[in-house]
């Protein structure tokens, strides 16, 4: 989170739990993990406010953050008619889900398992059909032969 004063309630707003929790306040362009620090990376409806060159470079240093084993997580909107939409009003870019996947790809990473919200058959978890898809997507650092 950018905003201290976001950050200082957030320890109010979560409760008891966050005391196992870590604050950064910090763009996601900017936020420099230590390597080998985190068994899960999960990233919600953020990428979208990050030009492709710092969401290349955002994914290859979470992948780099990454414990053997571990994953990074993306839940966004993605597009289906086009590559991307841009979105003016909030400075947000929407991505097809191949472009976001050739992004991971780019930063090092692979997919390793994958899920659309909404579609395991659970109706309070449907999303309205006039929204963007909504995938979540796990990736692991990509092998290097």
């Amino acid at each position: 989170e950018v905003s201290a004063e976001l950050i200082s309630q957030s320890p109010d707003y979560i409760g008891d739990l966050a005391s196992k929790c870590k604050f950064y306040c910090s763009g996601l362009q900017d936020f420099e993990p230590k390597p080998s620090t985190y068994d899960v990376i999960w990233v919600q409806w953020c990428i979208g406010y990050l030009t492709d060159k710092d969401c290349v470079k955002f994914l290859k240093r979470m992948g780099t953050s990454l414990t053997k084993g571990g994953v990074v997580v993306i839940k966004d909107n993605t597009c289906v008619e086009s590559a991307f939409v841009l979105d003016r009003d909030d400075s947000s870019v929407t991505r097809s889900l191949d472009y976001l996947l050739a992004l991971a790809d780019i930063a090092g990473l692979r997919v390793v398992g994958q899920k659309v919200q909404g579609d395991d058959g659970h109706e309070d978890e449907k999303f309205p059909g006039n929204i963007f898809p909504v995938p979540m997507i796990a990736f692991e650092p990509t092998p290097v032969e």
